[in-house]
């Protein structure tokens, strides 16, 4: 019997499939901090209504908080060892040298980076380089300049002739409307309010072009939510982080098996109605696994933030990621892999 039970688990093990009892949480509660946003945090709060983590175990306190800009400050405070995060929060974390590790992405968010056509633009432009006759409403040093300078290359757009007005989203709609401005661009949900208030209509997304009349799948903007650690997590408590990892993989499923039962979860825990909750998930894409474009994006961050001057200088954005929890929990997830040691 007992070499029976030694030979499974050499299977298993081989399998990528290790024995709960072997993974014993180092802790069995934890806190993590989240964006009250569906984009970045939708599987938390999943996991935790559904009873996910508790089935692994553990249980997760949830502290929400409202804006994204605010991390930084919060990590550097000691604060923080467990969250969800983009690379516009991690990478000024990473390049003020702080620890702070992606484990395993959550979401592709690109789609609800957009740049939507007023009324009078959708009349307008009739091929793209009519886009250098607009102006552009949107925040300057917004992560969509990416989206718009990757249209710009793919269709011979000169991006150097674009006339971009300093405007917060709220305020772009008023101008859209006023005709102030031709073009918004920005992030859900106030570019659906701009759709529906101005008459508007989606040019492209950061990964989604109607530039040519047609829906097409583009990378423009490679931006990805996910969970994010301090070293001191990874090191002091990686089963913990394993099981976090696999009620967030159940997680995944849920929302993208049963988006029915999943909208209801995420609307009333991010306080937004239905409507709009299903509206904003339909734009993300909800998978967890770990793929070059996820390490590839994370550097076009690094290098638009270094040419904004809101990070010193550049480093090498595989330091940023620590894979091998994701692997042992899932070894098909993670189609990258990254060799950065916790420190």
């Amino acid at each position: 019997m007992r070499l029976v039970t030694v030979l499974l688990t050499a299977v298993l093990l081989v399998a990528g499939v290790i024995p709960a009892a072997a993974q014993k949480p180092e802790v069995t509660e934890v806190e993590a901090w989240l964006v009250r946003d569906p984009q970045m945090s939708a599987q938390f709060a999943v996991a935790d209504q559904m009873g996910y983590f508790k089935e692994q175990g553990i249980k997760v306190n949830i502290r929400w908080y409202i804006a994204g800009t605010d991390l930084p400050s919060m990590w550097g405070a000691g604060n923080v060892h467990l969250g969800t995060a983009t690379a516009t929060m991690v990478v000024p974390i990473a390049a003020a040298g702080q620890a702070i590790y992606s484990v395993a992405p959550q979401s592709d968010i690109g789609g609800v980076q957009q740049v939507v056509l007023g009324k009078k633009a959708r009349e307008m432009v009739k091929s793209p380089k009519d886009f250098e006759k607009l102006k552009i409403g949107m925040p300057k040093g917004a992560s969509v300049t990416m989206a718009i300078q990757g249209m710009a290359k793919a269709h011979g757009v000169d991006f150097a002739k674009l006339q971009f007005v300093n405007l917060s989203p709220p305020d772009a709609i008023t101008a859209l409307v006023k005709g102030d401005i031709d073009v918004m661009a920005a992030w859900a949900p106030w570019t659906f309010r701009a759709v529906k208030e101005t008459g508007g209509k989606v040019y492209f997304t950061g990964n989604r072009s109607y530039v040519t009349g047609k829906e097409e799948k583009v990378d423009w903007l490679r931006v990805h939510a996910g969970v994010v650690a301090s070293g001191k997590m990874l090191k002091d408590h990686p089963n913990t982080m394993k099981a976090v990892l696999r009620a967030l993989q159940k997680a995944t499923d849920t929302l993208n098996k049963d988006r029915d039962a999943a909208v209801k979860i995420v609307a009333r825990e991010m306080k937004i109605e239905e409507g709009l909750a299903r509206e904003i998930m339909q734009y993300n894409v909800y998978t967890m696994e770990m793929n070059e474009t996820i390490y590839r994006g994370m550097g076009d961050f690094v290098d638009f933030l270094h040419s904004l001057n809101r990070i010193p200088q550049k480093f090498n954005p595989e330091t940023i990621f620590y894979t091998k929890l994701l692997k042992d929990v899932n070894p098909t997830l993670v189609k990258w892999e990254s060799k950065t040691d916790v420190k």
